[in-house]
């Protein structure tokens, strides 16, 4: 599967409303992966790689102030509550507990989408295609250009390819089949040599600590 898509999870226990905002998002071109509770909630957070999360509070077996409380032990990707829960405790419980916003039933669903789009801006960068990656070197995601000190560094075009996925994927379990999709072309045969060929040329230009190996997985640029 090619990460072309921003990744939620919608944790939300009205089984009608949690398809209705499902179908909405997929339509919308959002990944969706819907749960029910807090204990699948946080069963497949740490299972899986997702961009944001939306949760309801009153949900069965874990509330969502204590999922997101777990969530923010481990991860930094934003949360959006969604709730019939009004008044103002609650709403400084919810960004106290680790919520990036708050939302309150009913909505409509096109607010919602423009609520998760600004939250997905605002953490994950505007249309900028600069990316800074230290003091001294940036990268250009459109161009597919490293620069260190102004001054451009040659690598390979897998190179600055992998380089500009780990980039838009900060933070994430990348696959071996994943980075092969998205890399390489359809007609050519990856292989694992290669791409650790790919990752040493990386770290030896932007740093070692930057791209973490993940034994029998893959790797996560950690930035």
């Amino acid at each position: 599967m090619r990460l072309l898509k921003y990744r939620i999870l919608l944790v939300e226990d009205d089984i009608e409303l949690n398809h209705t905002i499902a179908e909405f998002l997929e339509m919308s071109n959002f990944y969706v992966k819907s749960v029910y509770n807090g204990d699948e909630a946080l069963n497949i957070a740490f299972e899986d790689n997702f961009d944001v999360f939306l949760l309801d509070i009153k949900i069965p077996k874990i509330n969502g102030f204590e999922v997101a409380e777990e969530i923010r032990k481990k991860f930094s990707m934003p949360i959006i509550f969604i709730t019939s829960l009004d008044g103002e405790t609650n709403v400084v419980k919810a960004f106290i507990s680790g919520g990036d916003d708050y939302i309150r039933k009913p909505f409509s669903l096109k607010e919602l989408k423009v609520r998760i789009e600004a939250v997905i801006r605002r953490v994950y960068g505007s249309n900028n295609s600069v990316v800074r990656i230290s003091e001294e070197i940036e990268f250009d995601l459109e161009k597919l250009e490293l620069l260190k000190n102004g001054d451009r560094v040659r690598l390979k075009t897998k190179e600055l390819k992998l380089l500009k996925l780990f980039l838009q994927n900060k933070g994430k379990i990348l696959s071996k089949n994943m980075i092969f999709e998205n890399v390489y072309d359809y007609d050519e045969e990856p292989n694992e040599y290669s791409l650790r060929t790919f990752i040493n040329n990386l770290r030896r230009v932007i740093g070692r600590n930057r791209i973490e190996t993940i034994k029998n997985t893959g790797y996560r640029y950690v930035g």
